[in-house]
């Protein structure tokens, strides 16, 4: 006793049609129509169809030639089917041969999988073209604009990559990592208060109606990181405490928080609430007990605590942590030179100045270290080096002239120090020196370029 036909027509429509209903966006936001894995289980329900169909006619086909016709177009269906299927299975081999089966298809989707594909393979000039040929069917795919300013961002063009956030944003203004990088590049090219307005309108988006809520919650929080550490930077302890609060409030179970507590101790210690601060610096450690920032400033509060065992293993640590980081050398030699090991603290200067050569405030403090270790000639090495970085940074000549004139390099030194004061004129430790310096080539009888 078989179900009856109506039933089983009714069935089959229902399995065709009430499993695909979700992907139809109809209801809440999917993102696709057009996918394969969409239409597994409704295909039980039309060949169902195809099969009750059939049935009708074996019923109705009272010839026996007629039967048989029917028969062979069933199998000659089949068979092309079967091929259909083969040949489909060639595509599935891998990502790049399915997304270039499907240009046809759908082609913004196929092209932005394809991008998403030959990016992660390093292929990123064949990556931005897919992302432009996707965008060119269907400009509007705030996903794919994002995609191809990240690509953009990640290769240093920034102005092209802010054009795409920008219009990534129109499209979806709930994108809040599009705002994130964005805030990011405008604060690399100085444009702070710019970047300071997009991290907040960033946190400001409600929480409704989003494609990806965790990797949204993970971007406003980074937004919150961010505008919390230019606040920092400007002074504004408090301010900067507020927004990191905030970002503890709405940071998802899967955002990596040693930096956010790492920074809420930091702002702790410019306010002198050194306990709050501490805890802090325990808890980014307890989320991540490799962080050589966390170590390195929880060495820093335990040595204004006085308790220098304790510092001088975290700092140790730092440095076992990342060997071939010179900040981390850096401070290490600031606690020994508080401690009067000056030797040590030479050593510990030089090997930050050379494993970080290029970065100007590690070799500037390495020549300061290194000066008050009474070190000039190693000293003047280094402010050397540091002069080269910031070849108009009125400071850098300054010191550099300081160095010289100790070393009885006279004539250099006023050559540094009346470059410093081209730049910064009322400069008065500048001028005292310049004129001690003066006072002394002029007993020597030595010429000056500018008494």
């Amino acid at each position: 006793s078989l179900p009856s036909k109506e039933n089983m027509v009714v069935f089959s429509l229902g399995l065709l049609a009430l499993p695909f209903l979700p992907a139809t966006n109809m209801f809440f936001y999917v993102g696709f129509v057009v996918a394969e894995r969409v239409l597994y289980i409704p295909s039980m329900g039309f060949c169902l169809l195809v099969v009750l169909g059939l049935r009708t006619l074996c019923v109705r086909a009272r010839q026996r030639s007629s039967r048989t016709l029917l028969l062979g177009c069933t199998a000659g269906l089949l068979l092309l089917y079967s091929l259909r299927m083969v040949h489909r299975n060639q595509n599935w081999q891998n990502e790049d041969s399915l997304y270039r089966s499907g240009i046809t298809v759908n082609p913004a989707k196929a092209w932005g999988n394809l991008g998403n594909v030959l990016k992660n393979q390093g292929k990123m000039l064949e990556a931005e073209e897919a992302y432009r040929n996707a965008l060119y069917y269907r400009g509007n795919m705030a996903d794919m604009l994002y995609n191809l300013g990240l690509l953009l961002q990640e290769n240093d063009r920034f102005s092209e990559a802010l054009h795409y956030y920008k219009l990534a944003v129109g499209s979806r203004p709930t994108l809040a990592s599009a705002y994130l990088n964005t805030g990011i590049i405008l604060v690399s090219q100085g444009s702070v208060d710019e970047a300071k307005h997009t991290f907040q309108t960033c946190a400001d988006i409600p929480d409704e109606n989003l494609k990806d809520p965790h990797a949204h919650k993970s971007s406003v929080t980074s937004c919150l990181y961010n505008l919390g550490k230019l606040l920092h930077e400007q002074g504004q302890q408090e301010e900067a405490l507020s927004m990191y609060k905030e970002a503890v409030k709405k940071m998802p179970h899967q955002f990596a928080p040693q930096s956010l507590y790492n920074m809420m101790g930091e702002a702790y210690m410019r306010l002198n609430k050194i306990e709050e601060a501490g805890y802090w610096y325990r808890e980014s450690l307890k989320a991540k007990p490799d962080h050589v920032p966390a170590h390195l400033t929880y060495g820093k509060l335990l040595s204004i605590m006085g308790q220098t065992a304790d510092t001088e293993q975290y700092f140790l640590k730092a440095i076992d942590l990342e060997p071939t980081r010179g900040n981390c050398y850096m401070h290490y030699g600031q606690f020994l030179l508080e401690q009067s090991r000056l030797s040590e603290a030479a050593e510990m200067a030089e090997k930050a100045a050379d494993l970080d050569s290029s970065e100007f405030d590690v070799v500037f403090s390495a020549a300061h270290m290194l000066r008050q270790a009474s070190l000039n000639d190693a000293a003047e090495k280094y402010y050397r080096r540091a002069a080269d970085l910031r070849p108009n940074y009125a400071a850098a000549l300054m010191n550099l002239g300081a160095i010289l004139h100790l070393n009885r390099k006279l004539q250099e030194a006023e050559v540094h120090y009346l470059h410093a004061l081209q730049l910064k004129p009322d400069d008065l430790i500048t001028q005292s020196n310049l004129h001690k310096l003066w006072n002394i080539m002029h007993k020597q009888g030595l010429r000056s370029t500018g008494s």
